[in-house]
This record gives C-alpha cells, sequence and structure tokens, in this order.
C-alpha cells in the first residue's frame, strides 16, 4: 500500500488492467485517530464500507458509516474520512468518469452562486513609516478593492477595511533616524496613506488607525491580560539580541543579518525573500539597522506563547481555510518542521509600542498588536454573522504572522469564528530588477504616480503586472512617466465608436428587430465572458491579471462584431437586422461597463451614466438590453482628460 490523501491506498482494477473498464477502483485504509485530506474530484466516486467506523464528509456535512454501509460521492463536492475509532476504517472506492454529469456538476456551482451575500476584505494595515509606493497599491489596496467592487456590482454586501500599522517597530526606526518621534511620524504618514489609498480609487469602508482610536491601549490590554492568563502563556526569560551602542532590544525592524534558510538579506523575525520566522541572534552575522554595529545578547524576562500547544487546531483551520498554491505551500512548510512550531513573544522590550500594564519597559509584539486589531475590527463589523465570508488579502512574506501567529491569538481568546476564511497573497512588484522599499528608498511614491496620471490608468497597468503567485516588475521608466495600458487604448477607442453610433440613431437606443446567427452568438458569448470573470473573482483563483486579460478580450470581440456589423448600416434590406446590431452593441456597453468598474471605477461609471442608466453599474446573470427609447449622453469623453 502506498500513502495518498493521507490514507493508505492499493490500486484494485481500472481500465489499463481490463481494456473497456468504465471504472477504476482502489481499496484504501484510514488508520484509527487520523483524518484524510480534504479534496474534491470530477469524477463520481462511491465508497464500500469494509470494516470499522468513521465520519465521512461531503460539502458541509458529515455522516457516521460503519460495515456495510455505501455512500456516492458528488463530483466537485469535498470529501474526507475522519476517524475517531480505535480500528482502521477500510473501504473500497470505485470511481468513473461521466462528462454530462461532470457540466452539470460545473453548471450548478457558477461561480457567483457560491459567493456569499456578505464578505468582509481585509487589507493588512500600511506601516506608517513612509508614503504608499506603487507596490503597494499593485498588492493587496487595488486588487482588494477591484474584488469589493465587483462583489457590489453584484448585489452583494462588501466592506473593504483596512488601516495604518501605527506600533511596528519600522517607524520607531524611522523616527530615530530622522530625529522625530514615533508618534509624529506615524500621525503624519497615516494621513498621507490614507489620502493616497482614496486618490487611487480605493474606497474604504473602515480604517483602523490605532492613534486615533482612544479605546486601543485599554483594549489590547484587556486582551492580553486574557491571553496571560492562559497555560500556553508563560513569562520567560528570554535570550535576545541587543544593541548597547544605541540601547536597544534588536528585532524587527532593529535588526537585518542574513537568511540562515536562503541567504538574502533578512530583517529580523522574518525573512521576507523566504517566508521563514526567525530570530535575530540566529541571523547570520545580525547587525543593528541604526549604527549597523554588529549585535550581542542579553536576557529579557518577556512574555512567550507555546505555539506548539495549539499546533493541532492551528492545523486544523489552514486545512478548511482557502488559498492560492503559493500560501498553500509555504503555510505547509511554516507548519509541518520537525521541530515543531517556535514559541511567539507576546512582549518586546522597547519604547514605542502599546506599553503593557504592570511590566514596565516591555509593550505588545507589534504583530500580536495587529491580530488583536484585525479580530477588533472582524468583531466590530459582524464577523461572525451567518454567510459572512471574511478575506484578507496579504503580501506572501507575512504569510507566517497570519497563518501562525493570528490563528494562535484568535484560538487562545476564543475567536476561531472570526479568522479569515480565505487568504489571497501577493508577491513582489519589482522596480525594474529590485523590489520596491519605503526602508531602502527604492520607490515610485504613488503620490507622486497619481499626480501626473489618472487613477483608472494606473489601476489598470498594475492589476495587469499584480504579482499574483509570481515576482512581477514594472519598467524604471515607465512607473516614472506617464503611464499606459492597453486596456486603456482599447475602451478610448471604444469610446469614439459609441460616439459615431449614438449620432447614427439619433442618441436614442433602439430596440432589437430581427436576428442573425452572428447575433445570438454574440448574445452569448456576452453572458459566457461575465461568468469567466465571476470564476477569477473567487478566492481560491482570483487573479486580477486574469480579470484584465479576460477584459482585452471582451473590448477585441466587441470590436471585432462592431466592425463586421457596420455593413448592414447601408443596406436597407437588413434594416431590422440593424437595429438589433445597435442595440447589441449598446448592450455591450452596458456589460463593459459593469464589468470594468471594479478595475476602472470611474470609467465604469461614465460609461454607465451616458447610457441613460442610474446609479452604479450592476452585473447581471444574463444581461437584459437597455429599454429602447432611452437616451443616451452626446459626449463621452476619456477619463481624466
Amino acid at each position: 500500500m502506498t500513502e495518498a490523501y493521507e490514507m493508505l491506498l492499493q490500486p484494485l482494477l481500472s481500465a489499463q488492467d481490463i481494456d473497456g473498464l468504465p471504472f477504476g477502483s482502489v481499496y484504501g485504509t484510514v488508520p484509527p485517530g487520523t483524518t484524510s485530506k480534504r479534496h474534491t474530484h470530477h469524477d463520481g466516486e462511491a465508497f464500500i464500507v469494509l470494516a470499522g467506523e468513521a465520519w465521512v464528509g461531503l460539502g458541509a456535512e458529515e455522516r457516521k458509516l460503519s460495515r456495510g454501509d455505501v455512500c456516492y460521492l458528488t463530483p466537485f463536492d469535498t470529501h474526507w474520512i475522519r476517524n475517531d475509532g480505535t480500528e482502521a476504517f477500510d473501504i473500497v472506492s470505485i470511481y468513473w468518469e461521466h462528462a454530462p454529469t461532470v457540466a452539470a456538476a460545473l453548471a450548478e456551482r457558477a461561480p457567483r452562486t457560491t459567493l456569499p451575500s456578505r464578505t468582509l476584505v481585509f487589507c493588512p494595515p500600511a506601516t506608517p513609516n513612509g508614503g504608499l509606493h506603487l507596490g503597494h497599491l499593485s498588492g493587496p489596496y487595488v486588487r482588494a478593492d477591484m474584488l469589493t467592487r465587483a462583489l457590489r456590482s453584484m448585489g452583494r454586501e462588501a466592506l473593504l477595511i483596512t488601516g495604518t500599522d501605527d506600533h511596528q517597530s519600522h517607524v520607531a526606526v524611522a523616527a530615530r533616524c530622522s530625529g522625530t518621534s514615533p508618534r509624529e511620524i506615524s500621525r503624519i504618514r497615516a494621513q498621507q496613506i490614507l489620502d493616497t489609498l482614496t486618490a487611487a480609487g480605493v474606497e474604504l469602508s473602515a480604517a483602523t488607525v490605532p492613534h486615533r482610536d482612544a479605546a486601543h491601549t485599554q483594549r489590547v490590554n484587556d486582551e492580553v491580560a486574557r491571553l496571560a492568563a492562559r497555560q500556553e502563556v508563560a513569562e520567560s526569560d528570554v535570550v535576545t539580541a541587543y544593541c548597547a551602542a544605541c540601547d536597544v532590544s534588536l528585532f524587527q525592524g532593529w535588526s537585518a543579518g542574513g537568511c540562515r534558510v536562503c541567504a538574502a538579506e533578512a530583517d529580523g523575525e522574518i525573512c521576507e525573500a523566504c517566508g521563514i520566522p526567525n530570530e535575530t541572534r540566529q541571523l547570520d552575522q545580525p547587525y543593528c539597522t541604526i549604527c549597523r554595529g554588529p549585535a550581542s545578547e542579553r536576557i529579557e524576562r518577556s512574555l512567550t506563547i507555546d505555539v506548539e500547544a495549539l499546533a493541532a487546531r492551528i492545523r486544523a483551520y489552514l486545512d478548511v481555510v482557502e488559498m492560492s498554491p503559493d500560501i498553500r505551500a509555504l503555510s505547509n512548510t511554516l507548519t509541518a518542521g520537525p521541530q515543531g512550531l517556535a514559541t511567539y513573544r507576546l512582549t518586546r522590550h522597547a519604547e514605542w509600542g502599546v506599553a503593557v500594564s504592570g511590566r514596565a519597559g516591555e509593550v505588545v509584539d507589534a504583530w500580536v498588536d495587529l491580530a488583536l486589531t484585525y479580530l477588533h475590527a472582524a468583531r466590530q463589523h459582524g464577523g461572525g454573522v451567518p454567510d459572512t465570508r471574511k478575506m484578507l488579502f496579504l503580501g506572501l512574506d507575512n504569510t507566517y504572522f497570519y497563518v501562525v501567529v493570528l490563528p494562535a491569538v484568535a484560538i487562545l481568546l476564543g475567536q476561531e469564528a472570526l479568522l479569515p476564511d480565505a487568504l489571497v497573497t501577493n508577491q513582489f512588484l519589482h522596480l525594474g530588477n529590485a523590489k520596491f522599499s519605503t526602508s531602502r528608498g527604492h520607490a515610485v511614491w504613488a503620490e507622486e504616480a497619481l499626480t501626473g496620471n489618472d487613477a483608472d490608468t494606473i489601476r489598470a497597468a498594475l492589476l495587469r503586472r499584480a504579482p499574483e503567485g509570481r515576482v512581477t516588475s514594472i519598467p524604471d521608466h515607465a512607473a516614472r512617466a506617464q503611464m499606459s495600458d492597453v486596456l486603456v487604448d482599447a475602451v478610448a477607442a471604444w469610446r469614439e465608436h459609441l460616439v459615431s453610433l449614438a449620432a447614427s440613431v439619433d442618441f436614442t437606443i433602439p430596440g432589437t428587430g430581427a436576428w442573425t446567427v452572428a447575433h445570438r452568438e454574440f448574445y452569448r458569448y456576452l453572458n459566457s465572458i461575465a461568468e469567466q470573470l465571476d470564476g477569477v473573482l473567487l478566492p481560491a483563483s482570483f487573479s486580477a491579471r486574469s480579470y484584465v486579460r479576460l477584459l482585452d478580450s471582451l473590448l477585441a470581440r466587441i470590436a471585432e462584431f462592431a466592425e463586421a456589423e457596420s455593413v448592414l448600416r447601408d443596406d436597407s434590406a437588413q434594416a431590422e437586422e440593424a437595429r438589433t446590431s445597435e442595440a447589441l452593441q449598446f448592450l455591450a456597453t452596458k456589460a463593459l461597463a459593469a464589468l470594468l468598474w471594479p478595475v476602472m471605477p470611474q470609467t465604469g461609471e461614465e460609461l454607465w451614466a451616458w447610457l441613460g442608466l442610474d446609479g452604479t453599474p450592476m452585473r447581471e446573470t444574463h444581461w437584459s438590453f437597455i429599454p429602447s427609447g432611452t437616451r443616451c449622453g452626446k459626449q463621452l469623453t476619456r477619463s481624466g482628460s
């Protein structure tokens, strides 16, 4: 037998053994006290239970099965076996492929039907040690706004929540280097960050800004007191990297050195290159980022979390949360090591941060502070309400904090229901050959770029280059010059055609007349492309890059249709067909406005209003024609001109 799907399997018969056999089969056993991998197939599958007793899960349902029972597992439904007993659970699985059943299962799972009625979309708060650069925008912020707008255009409630991470060590480091206070830097930069997001068309529902929240310090201390009361939290003497010259504990932004896993330059506590956590003293040649002097060591009395004691519950959470492949792979690496999960510092010895009541010189670790801020925001905005999905956009480099530290804190506080249901990652957008970096000054600041370009153009250009599942780059000259994008150019060309089309019908949208096969198939296409776009909005398949490229193909198809149909205008014998063609082109513009709005909100709204439609652009399951006689606008200028 071999191990697969986290159980033991032995192949039986299949078409490879007997020519024409319409099924395959395996013998399987789930050892006592184990659970098989949660997974799906496109095949139909039946379990015949030979021995033992276990829970078999399918979708949201679990049933206890025993010897002699048979169950059928439907295509594309998640299933698993949980054996809580003391005996092995033995089955024979018979599986087969039936294309019509597969097609029917896909039809029942249209992307839009799987999206919840309410979604809280979170982005990690930005560190206010500087402004936002284009790398920040291309990562979580514009992508999260794109998703939020798309959900709203479907009539669903979607809230976008982010803010600033005021107590990060990088703020204190920036203050030390500039000769000012961390509080003053965070105050100035926080407002700059929020203003930049607004200028980029990122529409926030709420902003978590600790220095503006009078209750933040007390609330965090109350939660820390609850954490400290747990048996998994202890007071410990911790060997800590230290700089005597600067009199600072060397952790996170205060320190750097070589990562002993991938050899890249890394900050203390995390390596951005490989995502593996560390302690500063474990780095190769650790040093202080203020004076560049080598690190020494000292003993610090601090509160620590025994994360390994929570490992089983953390892994159980990660088994069910939706993730993109890169974060799933890194999460498996982080939680499956033979040495277990390392102890994590709940408190740090520093001057900047939320001071811990009764513990002089100690502040709450910035990432624990961030976890508590997230949990409060999720609770405040109804994260525990049924049919509310919580999605978190994050950089892959911060995976450890969101798949280990955040779940650990939530578990200790009994707030697991507030954890994200889906994690959507980004990697780095490089400027030229190196990543954008606030601390190193290698950046094109979003504020400056937005001054010389309209927000829709920047959004389209950055979403096209979104660093999803890979590192992407933007040439230095392209980022610093007047930005452009082929999607923006294609929309501008369609605008020019629309003005001509509207003039030919006296700016009154016609109803349909006679239909041709080309008309029918174009209408079918408009509905099918909408479903394709919906499909790349699902958390586990989310892709802003794919969304933008599908919009490219939509505009190309619309333009090809219009060009091919232009001859109808001059043929009186096809006047009825010409009317249908014109109505379809206005309908295509309606669909374009709604589908474009998440990427280019100003342009989408302009097209929608020009068509005589009210409110913000709305997606439809099946596009309905604009009522005949509706008056459209006479002028349609390019966004930002």
